[in-house]
């Protein structure tokens, strides 16, 4: 039988990728989670925690984490079959950056008044999104991967629209040519990260294959600010993008606009606090927002 505070601190260090960050999130000393670390792989007899520069669990410890992730989640199922609130153990979930910056709590607004979940939200790429619930880091995934996992359900709930936005004074300065090709070798971007796929696939998309200079903002609202401020032109979501339409410019009116799809993941369970969440999210009134 295990000790679960010794796996709940191992599942903690892995989420956090630091065994400093994981003390203080549990109220311990750092050298009291390596000493929970220590017994715990005494116990099972082999090497949990990759102890390198990027710190990260082995096969045998992600296991484990999986396991008390899976716990707490039915924990968190029969507290609210008991009326018990206590215990608030949190529904750990991935979510893209443009979602949670326009619809996603809108959405989910009615669902966390009337059961008073806890969430715990990890923002990724919505091309990135699935690998996380793959590992049993998380218990539900908004992305844009269509096929589901084995043991859990994929519901379709959307596109989200994107188009390329500028300033006025920014078109003025950058694109006055109409030669998108040489303009954008030049005109500073704005994208949310290194591994942001998405401006750089849709610009391939309208026939434009070139390297441009660009900001990095990994902030969906910073993002939006930073083309407002007339420091680089984004792909911005119409979502985002409709609030300020008169401060802005289309840089490709004439193409159709981008069409992001999502989908929403989660492992199934029924009567679960995740199968109620997973009707609010493929409601009509979801895709409404969504649009």
């Amino acid at each position: 039988m295990f000790d679960y505070k010794l796996l709940e601190s191992l599942e903690r260090i892995g989420a956090l990728k630091s065994f400093d960050a994981a003390a203080n999130e549990l109220n311990i000393t750092q050298s009291a989670i390596s000493q929970r670390i220590s017994s715990l792989e005494q116990k099972v007899g082999a090497i949990l925690v990759h102890r390198g520069k990027a710190l990260s669990l082995t096969e045998t410890g992600q296991a484990l984490a999986n396991h008390v992730i899976k716990v707490k989640q039915l924990e968190l199922e029969l507290s609210h079959v008991m009326d018990d609130m206590t215990k608030q153990h949190a529904i750990k979930i991935v979510v893209n950056a443009d979602s949670l910056a326009t619809w996603w709590f809108p959405a989910i607004q009615h669902f966390s008044q009337q059961h008073g979940v806890m969430f715990e939200l990890m923002i990724e790429d919505q091309s990135e999104g699935l690998k996380h619930l793959e590992e049993g880091l998380v218990l539900g995934c908004l992305c844009s991967s269509e096929k589901p996992l084995n043991g859990t359900r994929s519901y379709f709930l959307g596109n989200m629209e994107y188009r390329f936005y500028c300033t006025h004074d920014f078109y003025q300065r950058y694109f006055s040519t109409h030669d998108r090709h040489a303009e954008l070798s030049h005109a500073p971007a704005v994208i949310f990260g290194s591994s942001d796929k998405l401006h750089k696939q849709s610009l391939q998309q309208y026939g434009c294959n070139q390297t441009y200079p660009y900001h990095i903002c990994p902030s969906s609202e910073g993002l939006v600010h930073m083309v407002l401020n007339g420091q680089g032109y984004g792909l911005l979501p119409l979502l985002q993008a409709e609030p300020f339409i008169e401060r802005l410019v289309e840089i490709f009116p004439q193409q159709d606009g981008i069409q992001v799809p999502l989908y929403w993941h989660y492992w199934h369970q029924n009567g679960s606090l995740l199968e109620k969440l997973s009707n609010v999210l493929v409601s009509s009134n979801v895709q409404r927002l969504i649009r």
